[in-house]
């Protein structure tokens, strides 16, 4: 089963059902898109609303660095032992490109952050500048890992894992990890934007605990995100042109 939401790059063919990755990096890319348009239109006195975008980079790096840590602990290492296995040169510097660019990710979320943590005490133009440069380079950097990982990872991922396995994966290792009141804050940022019909097939196939979660969260996280983007224009999605 395969998807291609807006701004992905590939959607290699094969057994495993990576509709929920697909999910997770269209959530990045949107996220991403949505802070560099609101680094820029926020007033720089506007207190609550860097507040709010702070704790909205926080949610966003809590995802990321447990689909990351996923990715760390489970996915890359059982695909490098196959790929070693068969003497795959190429898997194997994909799988080490994969490793170098989530190391340079870390650094860049935190420079946003500190940038944030700036502003939300009314500091100059000055600051916002360096904002906006950092949440640039990291709009780059992991939409750039991101796509090579669609392009390329993924096509390791399809010819060495198979449809049953990748279930038994997501159900037993890629499913946990958040607390209950992560996943409150995660499954509704899951579901912004996502486009229809992808947005109901997985609603529809949810268990029951993860429907009441979505539900409980969804309020506070969309107060939140209203609050955090209030200088985003409406419309403004993955594939918006960023204003320069």
């Amino acid at each position: 089963m395969t998807v291609l939401l807006p701004g992905q790059a590939a959607a290699p063919v094969g057994p495993a059902d990576l509709r929920m990755m697909y999910v997770m990096h269209f959530g990045f890319r949107r996220d991403l898109t949505h802070f560099c348009v609101a680094a820029r239109r926020t007033p720089i006195a506007d207190g609550r609303t860097w507040r709010a975008l702070l704790a909205r980079w926080d949610l966003l790096s809590t995802v990321l660095h447990d689909h990351h840590r996923k990715e760390d602990v489970v996915i890359w290492p059982l695909l490098r032992e196959r790929a070693e296995a068969d003497h795959d040169v190429h898997a194997l510097a994909v799988l080490d490109a994969m490793d170098a660019e989530h190391d340079m990710i870390d650094p860049l979320l935190l420079r946003v952050r500190e940038g944030l943590e700036a502003m939300t005490i009314g500091t100059g133009a000055a600051d916002r500048e360096q904002l906006t440069v950092a949440l640039d380079e990291t709009y780059t950097c992991l939409t750039g890992h991101l796509a090579h990982e669609e392009r390329a990872a993924n096509a390791v991922l399809q010819a060495r894992i198979g449809g049953a396995e990748w279930d038994y994966l997501e159900r037993t290792q890629l499913r946990g990890g958040m607390s209950a009141r992560e996943l409150t804050q995660m499954l509704p940022w899951a579901f912004k934007d996502l486009p229809d019909p992808l947005a109901s097939e997985i609603l529809a196939e949810a268990p029951l605990p993860l429907r009441v979660m979505l539900r409980m969260g969804r309020r506070r996280f969309l107060q939140l995100d209203g609050v955090a983007f209030a200088a985003v224009p409406a419309g403004t999605t993955v594939g918006t042109t960023l204003v320069r």
